[in-house]
């Protein structure tokens, strides 16, 4: 959090607390309006729960994050209410529970825990070596939230000394309202204690320096320690603030025992110190732990404990848990402080073993993050694969035939998702995915199946997340492979979580970089084709998804079936979005199908439907596939829409497919009920004009010359569009078709490479056009063809988009239905899908005038 943000929360420091109100988050009440009835002792624990919540958010939102400062918010209400009435709060730790004191010198009673949530704050605290802690009334904001920082960060250091240097971290962070550790003036005659507790056992500490494995039989060692577990339980209420009082206690209790059970009593405390504020119960349980650490460290330097009974011993040898399994949580302090206290290449080797397993995962983080540093520091790369070796030794433990050993390297691999983030995947671990899923294939324990499984889906995140494509594809072709007798639902369950996880859609926006398509990450995406075509259809509606077109096409080639297939599939939906965006993909990447499928598919669209497909299919280039479409647009043509039907007939009629001849012969005279409009009359004839049918001349001449009395029987646009027709077929010249260049213009647009069906004029002067329909805009003509315009306009229109024109030449009015066919700055291209026959006769008239 930043200090700007800290000054909003921070509490004011009043300087007469009596006349101050408590701090309070604005609207609300103050603190002092409503009584809360709840004791002192449950306002401390108030205030404990809430900061175990601090911590927990600590670790898990940024800085910034809103419930961070509601948690740090709520940590400071709670702790005004406990201190109310007191100089202090203070709290020491006494192995697995807190106790709390109202007064710096006063005695602590234990804290109720019923819901068990002390229990584990003490715990996090004993791993951070805090023994005491004590609030003041000044404590801010502040100093709260980097405290909460300073006990994560002790408890992941990986030295000792590094987590008892209290009294720097606080001088570093500037925290002056909490004090940790602080010896009080009582606890520093207890400095004494073991001398004075020497001389009144009568100095019987002969095994006190020796070796507790070498001097004593294991049967000895255990009834010495049932016999100091006995004595905690009777001495509870004994309080070390004095020390000579406590000393005497004990010397009762010992007084009937045996020289080697005071022996082992002065060893112990010479390995482990009394502390502030503790009872001699709590202190004598502590001794007894240290005792069997020590023990357990003499029979495993003497090659008598192997490293996977370290935990049966200690849990051995505490009596009072003798009902209780070796897998009892509160062992786990216990089991780190054993391997803690071994020399480093100890725990090293340990890890190159068989019996990795063993070390807890606080070391084994501990470990790693040391060696993760120093590679990132001093930039040596020997660090980081020493890293990677160590986790790869671990995770080879997945191999145990032990149950319980499977079950610590999967817990341990989930706990360790951080350090998997900076050093996986990478050549040590390439296995390390393949593995886990061969493990889940052998595993018969269910409750570890389920460990495996998160396991699992936590590394296919993390490969997702990294675009490693391979490692994601290795994982999924492992659950593929799984024998005949595993359970094909369940595993099939998992492939859709991971398929279905938010990090899958990275690997679409991956597909349309700009860089190479690996072979993977297509299958990848073929693997759920319905949620790549989603994401393709978004992305498409977005401003830049038309110039995403090509890689789409890219990757939907590359990923082939069931993709292809599904884009078919769409093309008969009612959904309108799906058939468009189904339209333009099969288009780019499969035009042949699209062509396919346009028997089933056509007759359902509508109108804007079937002139995207037909525009789609007009750009393409290859001959096979323009014929190919323009055979299909024959038999569509009585299915097609009034405004479609123009631009099929004129792709059919440039690809010059003779098989139409008959059918557009019929359509020119008339005798086509369905297309009897006409506009598309004229089309049909200026077809058979392009592909110079010499069958068709006898009834174009007809069409020019039928009189009915002293008039003309047909229009005079489509008299004039059969003599341009006849011109061609006859080779001659006077038709505005034959000025066009026999090319590609060099203006063309992109998506327009095709020679132009008209001759396209530039006007001398501007026309006016105005729009017709709920907006009404004028706009004006720049260049004119008897197909289509370029509108010169700041307004925004959309591809595809209909329009109804009214264009302006002097005295006349040319009016037209025309669709947005390419966009620009300047503006955007026109093309003209219907006429009346007197309004394109005007058009005719005007260019020719141009041309001439």
């Amino acid at each position: 959090m930043s200090a700007k943000n800290l000054a909003q929360f921070t509490r004011r420091q009043p300087s007469d607390a009596s006349s101050q109100p408590s701090p309070r988050r604005a609207g609300e009440e103050p603190l002092t309006a409503t009584p809360v009835l709840v004791d002192s002792d449950g306002l401390a624990v108030q205030f404990l729960r809430s900061f175990h919540l601090l911590l927990r958010s600590v670790r898990l939102y940024h800085q910034h994050h809103p419930r961070l400062i509601d948690s740090l918010k709520s940590t400071g209400h709670a702790l005004d209410d406990a201190l109310s009435g007191s100089t202090v709060l203070r709290f020491t730790i006494e192995h697995d529970r807190l106790a709390v004191t109202k007064q710096l010198s006063g005695s602590g009673h234990p804290l109720g825990d019923g819901r068990g949530e002390l229990k584990t704050l003490a715990e996090v605290f004993s791993r951070a070596s805090i023994r005491s802690l004590t609030f003041v009334p000044h404590t801010r904001l502040d100093e709260l939230l980097q405290f909460a920082r300073a006990v994560e960060a002790a408890c992941r250091a990986r030295s000792a000394s590094s987590r008892e240097d209290w009294m720097s971290r606080l001088r570093e962070h500037r925290i002056t309202g909490i004090r940790v550790n602080e010896v009080t003036e009582s606890a520093s005659e207890s400095i004494n204690f073991a001398g004075l507790l020497e001389a009144l056992l009568g100095g019987s500490n002969s095994s006190a320096s020796g070796d507790l494995g070498a001097t004593a039989a294991p049967d000895q060692f255990r009834a010495a320690l049932r016999r100091l577990w006995a004595s905690a339980g009777r001495l509870g209420h004994v309080r070390l603030q004095a020390p000579r009082e406590a000393a005497r206690a004990i010397r009762d209790e010992f007084a009937g025992s045996d020289g080697f059970v005071r022996s082992v009593l002065m060893r112990g405390v010479a390995l482990e110190p009394p502390r502030e504020s503790e009872s001699l119960g709590v202190y004598l349980a502590r001794v007894a732990d240290a005792l069997s650490v020590d023990y357990a460290r003499s029979e495993f330097f003497a090659r008598r404990l192997r490293p996977a009974e370290v935990r049966m011993m200690l849990s051995q040898l505490r009596p009072e848990r003798e009902g209780h399994q070796e897998s009892d949580p509160s062992l786990d302090p216990l089991v780190e402080r054993f391997w803690s206290s071994l020399p480093a290449r100890e725990q090293t080797r340990l890890l190159a073993s068989q019996d990795a397993w063993c070390l807890p995962v606080s070391l084994l983080r501990d470990y790693l993050e040391g060696l993760i540093a120093a590679a990132e520091s001093r930039r040596a790369e020997a660090s980081r694969r020493q890293a990677r070796r160590a986790l790869a030794d671990f995770a080879r433990c997945l191999d145990s035939e032990e149950e319980k050993a499977r079950r610590a390297v999967v817990s341990s691999l989930l706990e360790l998702k951080d350090v998997l983030e900076r050093i996986w995947p990478c050549p040590q671990l390439a296995d390390l995915g393949k593995s886990v899923v061969a493990a889940l294939h052998r595993e018969v324990s269910p409750g570890i199946a389920n460990l495996l499984e998160q396991l699992t889906l936590t590394l296919a995140t993390l490969a997702l997340a990294r675009g490693e494509c391979g490692e994601v594809e290795t994982i999924l072709m492992e659950i593929d492979q799984a024998p005949p007798e595993s359970d094909e639902e369940r595993l099939a369950a998992l492939t859709r979580q991971i398929v279905g996880r938010e990090e899958w859609l990275l690997l679409v926006d991956l597909a349309l970089a700009n860089r190479a398509l690996g072979p993977a990450l297509p299958r990848l995406l073929r693997r759920d084709p319905e949620r790549l075509l989603d994401r393709l259809r978004l992305l498409l509606t977005s401003s830049a998804g038309s110039n995403t077109l090509p890689a789409m096409a890219r990757l939907v080639r590359a990923a082939g079936e069931p993709v292809i297939g599904a884009l078919e599939t769409h093309l008969l939906e009612p959904r309108r979005q799906r058939v468009a965006t189904a339209i333009k993909l099969l288009s780019a990447a499969a035009p042949e199908r699209l062509i396919g499928a346009l028997p089933r598919a056509f007759p359902s669209w509508d109108w804007s439907l079937q002139d995207l497909a037909v525009t789609e299919l007009v750009r393409q280039t290859a001959p096979a596939l323009r014929l190919q479409a323009a055979e299909s647009f024959l038999t569509l043509l009585r299915d097609a829409h009034l405004l479609v039907t123009p631009g099929m007939i004129d792709h059919i009629g440039i690809v010059g497919d003779s098989s139409a001849i008959p059918q557009l012969m019929e359509i020119a005279i008339g005798d086509a009920e369905q297309f009897g409009d006409v506009f598309i009359r004229i089309k049909a004839i200026e077809a058979l004009g392009r592909m110079k049918a010499s069958s068709a001349a006898t009834p174009l001449r007809n069409l020019v010359r039928n009189r009915s009395g002293l008039t003309y029987a047909e229009p005079a646009g489509l008299r004039s569009a059969a003599e341009d027709a006849l011109a061609l077929i006859e080779d001659r010249a006077g038709s505005l078709t034959l000025r066009l260049p026999a090319k590609t213009s060099a203006t063309s647009t992109p998506p327009f490479a095709q020679p132009r069906r008209y001759l396209r004029v530039a006007l001398p002067e501007p026309l006016q056009v105005k729009m017709e329909g709920p907006q009404t805009r004028s706009v004006r003509v720049r260049s004119i063809a008897l197909g289509g315009a370029l509108l010169e306009t700041s307004a925004e229109f959309a591809l595809g988009e209909s329009l109804r024109i009214e264009i302006h030449a002097g005295f006349e009015k040319i009016r037209a239905t025309a669709v947005v066919r390419s966009i620009s700055t300047k503006g955007c291209g026109i093309e003209f899908v219907h006429m009346k026959e007197d309004d394109r006769e005007k058009l005719r008239r005007r260019i020719k005038k141009l041309v001439d």
